[in-house]
């Protein structure tokens, strides 16, 4: 599995978290601290996810970082 495949998955994971709780991205980005535009960016591929802003969405979808 390259990095580009792991990225993928863990972008889907977050949409799939949060689309399963019905929250748009301005309330996912509202429980995060990160603004929706770049939420969108993340989970479109066009923004890299930096360990920080993972964190805080797993927390923000009360998940762990290896789920």
């Amino acid at each position: 599995m390259t990095q580009k495949d792991t990225e993928m998955i863990v972008r889907q994971r977050i949409r799939g978290l949060r689309l399963a709780r019905s929250w748009t991205l301005d309330t996912l980005a509202s429980r995060c601290f990160i603004s929706a535009s770049t939420l969108s960016r993340i989970e479109t591929g066009h923004q890299r996810i930096t360990l920080e802003q993972l964190v805080a969405i797993a927390k923000a979808l009360g998940t762990s970082l290896d789920q």
